[in-house]
């Protein structure tokens, strides 16, 4: 069943096996519990044979779940023999009532099996051992990384220390080495790192080269990337520079766009955000082993067993798909999945309904409607679960982006960035906390499109886009309204944090060189802030942000002004 992952997760997941095997007497007593209420009550209660058809489905899919298949098998025949008495409004036969006794004592043999296994120390190759010494199950870890940074190659290029101050503009770390050893450190201590280097200054130090190239096939070649640098641009430099561990190539002249956008494709490939699985299950046991499973390979996990907590998590974590259970008490799987294809924020996001359920006119009930997206039946082996998730996840991320996204900058289009400005607010409220935002408008940006074209215009636009994405937090919201106008939205942030924040990109912008028709110029941007909860809703907010926008402008441009 774990077959594939690491010891250190096959130990974990073994520890929640264990865990659910000491439970399971208390889930018995507690299936005996309702199914004796069952037969004392004078007449059908729907709430009475729900509640024993809910401890029998939990006792199903939790068996699968850990492997016990007899025992999910047995809890399953309970399971749809209340369920029929449930569908027909009626009490249980005497026929039933006995197959019924029968499938219990069977289940409470199969649960005492399962209980002498753990005490000689065989189930799944778990060792005998005092529990208070066993490894905890940790709580959901967060996704954590080091960031990215960038060392460049020490040479005697006049262009070294201009584009390392250029390179800071955007928020990079960057550090000039000059030694092999230096590069090994920086892999180190950092996650992703890109060695950017003038090819031309090597070429008579072939030997250094290699070395680059070592590195890269070495035990560091998932976290390094090699941008070189050169002055010519043939076909012998950039075989050169492949042989030599290049995953990217730049000839001059190095203006900062072109650098900053190399860098984001190599910084890119490796530092993709982790994807955000929301779990719904009310069963802890077996939404440990789930969230387990999908952070071991990278994902983020949001977990929820009460389903009334459902929408506010939707709301604050805005996870990217929802792996649920079918059947949970107060709310059925398709029920919520219903409910939540209700808010059009939630439409798109793939709902994964998973259960012991073999009946495949359920299964595509629970489909029908596109209240669901598939079906996973019970048990499932890691890696095809992994696989499955990471499947819908990419797919529906690749469409969001273009859906949600700017074209050309790649920011959020106008309409994604108000209805996440109404969600900030919205999350804002509840948390009691305060958000800024701000209109971001280029100055003289026609002047720029008239002299030098709209390619090199674009090109400016993609520059302030960069700047904002690496300077800014990830949980901020960067937009463009369209032209040459943007929208940011801080949350968590005050007037006075925003005004610092504003300006400290404002001064940025404004010195980074750019290039065109031969010509070195310079941009700079006016911005108008505004602050909730002084003005309480997104539309006071945008209009307050709007005008001071304007007063920015009429005040001589290349300032940041705060709403009167």
């Amino acid at each position: 069943m774990c077959e594939g992952l690491p010891d250190s997760v096959r130990e974990k997941l073994k520890l929640l096996k264990t865990k659910y095997v000491e439970s399971l007497p208390q889930r018995i007593e507690e299936l005996s519990t309702a199914l004796h209420a069952v037969e004392q009550c004078g007449g059908f209660s729907k709430e009475t044979f729900f509640a024993a058809q809910n401890a029998a489905h939990k006792l199903a899919g939790s068996g699968q779940t850990f492997g016990f298949t007899d025992i999910s098998t047995t809890a399953r025949s309970i399971e749809v023999l209340i369920e029929q008495c449930s569908k027909d409004q009626r009490m249980l036969t005497m026929e039933e009532k006995q197959k019924i006794e029968m499938l219990f004592q069977e289940l409470a043999t199969l649960s005492e099996g399962a209980q002498g296994e753990i005490l000689a120390g065989t189930v799944s190759g778990i060792q005998k051992g005092n529990r208070s010494n066993q490894e905890a199950l940790p709580d959901n870890p967060p996704f954590s990384s080091q960031g990215k940074s960038i060392i460049l190659w020490k040479s005697d290029a006049l262009y070294l220390e201009d584009l390392k101050e250029q390179i800071g503009f955007f928020g990079f770390p960057v550090e000039i080495v000059d030694s092999i050893d230096a590069i090994k450190e920086n892999l180190e201590k950092d996650s992703s790192l890109v060695l950017v280097a003038g090819i031309d200054s090597l070429m008579h130090d072939l030997s250094l080269l290699e070395k680059f190239a070592r590195i890269k096939s070495g035990p560091y070649a998932e976290k390094l990337k090699i941008l070189y640098l050169s002055e010519m641009d043939d076909f012998k430099i950039r075989l050169l520079a492949v042989r030599n561990g290049g995953d990217s190539f730049l000839s001059s002249p190095f203006d900062i766009p072109r650098v900053i956008e190399k860098l984001d494709t190599l910084f890119n490939g490796s530092n993709q955000a982790p994807f955000h699985v929301m779990i719904v299950d009310d069963d802890p046991e077996q939404i440990s082993y789930y969230a387990m499973i999908l952070q071991q390979a990278g994902m983020v996990t949001s977990v929820v067993t009460d389903t009334s907590n459902v929408m506010k998590v939707l709301v604050e974590e805005k996870p990217e798909l929802i792996l649920m259970d079918m059947h949970m008490p107060n709310c059925k799987g398709e029920e919520l999945a219903a409910l939540i294809r209700q808010q059009e924020a939630f439409v798109g996001i793939p709902i994964l309904f998973f259960s012991v359920e073999k009946d495949k006119e359920k299964q595509i009930a629970a489909l029908r409607d596109g209240k669901g997206d598939e079906f996973i039946s019970k048990p499932i082996k890691p890696e095809h679960l992994i696989t499955i998730v990471k499947t819908r996840a990419t797919r529906i991320r690749e469409l969001r982006y273009f859906m949600e996204r700017d074209s050309l900058t790649g920011l959020l289009n106008h309409t994604q960035l108000h209805i996440r400005l109404v969600s900030e607010l919205d999350r804002a409220r509840r948390l009691g906390t305060q958000v800024v935002y701000a209109m971001i408008d280029l100055d003289h940006f026609k002047k720029i499109n008239d002299e030098f074209g709209h390619l090199l215009g674009d090109h400016v636009l993609k520059t302030l886009s960069r700047l904002f994405i690496e300077r800014l937090r990830k949980t901020d919201s960067l937009g463009r309204y369209g032209g040459e106008e943007f929208g940011i939205v801080l949350f968590n942030t005050n007037l006075e944090n925003g005004m610092k924040v504003l300006n400290e990109l404002r001064e940025s912008f404004s010195r980074i060189r750019h290039r065109g028709e031969g010509k070195e110029f310079f941009v700079t941007f006016s911005c108008g802030i505004a602050d909730f909860p002084r003005f309480p809703t997104a539309e006071a907010l945008v209009e307050a942000a709007d005008k001071a926008l304007y007063l920015a402008k009429n005040q001589g441009r290349n300032r940041v002004v705060p709403a009167p």
